[in-house]
C-alpha cells in the first residue's frame, strides 16, 4: 500500500510497512527500537511534520492517518524528543519510503516499541 507525502507543491510517495527493509538503510544510525503510526480521530487528517518540536514551526509536509514511520535517536538507544513550551512531547520521526526527517507532537502517534537485546 502506498500512501502520498506533500512537501510544498511536490507530492513524494510513502511506502508502507511492507518497504521495512528500505527504512534499515534510510536511518541506519539514527532509527530507534521505535516505530509508529500517525493517528487522528478523523481517518483523512494530514499529520504536519515539522521543522522543530512545536506548531509554531515550519512545516515540512504531512503524513497521512495510518502511515508507518520511525522514531528516531541521536544516540541510540535513547529517542529523540522535546518538550515544547504547552507540555506536549514531540518525537523526532523519519518517514522510509521518502528519508524525510521532522517532529511530530506525540498525540497524533501510536508508538510501538521493541526491547533489544543486547
Amino acid at each position: 500500500m502506498k500512501n502520498s507525502l506533500l512537501f510544498g507543491v511536490t507530492a513524494v510517495t510513502i511506502l508502507s510497512a511492507s518497504t521495512v527493509v528500505l527504512a534499515q538503510h534510510t536511518f541506519p544510525r539514527e532509527r530507534s527500537h521505535c516505530s509508529a503510526t500517525l493517528v487522528a480521530n478523523d481517518p483523512g487528517s494530514r499529520i504536519t511534520l515539522r521543522a522543530n518540536p512545536g506548531t509554531n514551526s515550519r512545516s515540512l509536509g504531512y503524513g497521512l492517518v495510518g502511515d508507518r514511520i520511525y522514531v528516531l535517536t541521536l544516540s541510540p538507544p535513547e529517542l529523540d524528543y522535546a518538550t515544547d513550551r504547552q507540555g506536549y512531547t514531540w518525537y523526532r520521526v523519519g518517514f522510509p519510503g521518502s528519508g524525510a526527517k521532522g517532529w511530530i507532537r506525540e498525540d497524533f502517534l501510536r508508538l510501538r516499541c521493541v526491547q533489544n537485546d543486547l
